[in-house]
């Protein structure tokens, strides 16, 4: 009797594997696929706001307006109420002359009280660079130069990027009168950036091309009613 029992208990155990397996594979393979990132896909760049948007957006205390053709902005912070920013506006003034339609711009963050004594100090001084006035200079996203401390000066390119900054009459002169060198390095840079997103858009270009000769191909390929 006790013989014929486990009999019986190791044929249901036999039945029992043979049943269950098949059902854990269907499981397996009916488990849905993880999805494929395709890493070819480049994300989306965010539109960036280029200097000369920026300087769109403000109110001048100057007849002088910034020039189209730059290669490195000097944003030089100063106020009528320092005697350290009015003794740099002679140097303001000498550099300013001598960068004309070469690829350099000095411009002066007023951070006086506001438009009227930015205009007054403007005219006295006879500042012959563009001048943007206390009210609207908040516009102009740049950081300050050095330690912040008034005058200072920041050296950027016309995409915002930060070359050099100064705080101090010494330090802000030094800057200016190594405009040429600046502006020379930055001419390059510009270059060698314009190859490659030239190179970036060409390989796009060639891409999209390549995408639409496929499809195209395809649609050839497909199969029309007068087949059947």
């Amino acid at each position: 009797m006790l013989k014929k029992l486990l009999m019986m208990l190791g044929a249901a155990f036999i039945w029992c594997g043979l049943t269950v397996a098949p059902l854990a594979a269907q499981d397996t393979d009916d488990a849905p696929a993880s999805e494929e990132v395709d890493s070819s896909d480049e994300a989306e760049e965010e539109p960036s706001v280029s200097i000369s948007d920026m300087l769109k957006e403000v109110e001048y205390a100057t007849k002088a307006k910034p020039k189209k053709k730059v290669y490195v902005y000097f944003f030089v912070r100063s106020h009528s109420g320092c005697g350290p920013c009015r003794a740099l506006v002679p140097q303001c003034i000498a550099r300013y002359k001598e960068m004309k339609g070469k690829g350099a711009e000095i411009i002066m963050l007023n951070c006086g009280k506001n438009a009227e004594s930015a205009k007054a100090w403007a005219k006295e001084a006879d500042m012959n660079y563009p001048v943007i006035t206390p009210e609207t200079a908040g516009a102009v996203k740049v950081p300050s130069g050095g330690s912040g401390a008034t005058p200072n000066i920041v050296a950027v390119t016309p995409e915002g990027e930060v070359l050099e900054g100064v705080s101090g009459t010494t330090k802000c002169t030094a800057i200016l009168e190594n405009w040429k060198d600046m502006v020379k390095d930055a001419k390059k840079d510009a270059k060698k950036k314009a190859a490659k997103d030239k190179k970036k858009k060409s390989k796009k270009k060639a891409k999209k091309t390549k995408s639409d000769d496929d499809a195209s191909a395809e649609d050839n390929a497909a199969p029309s009613e007068a087949d059947f």
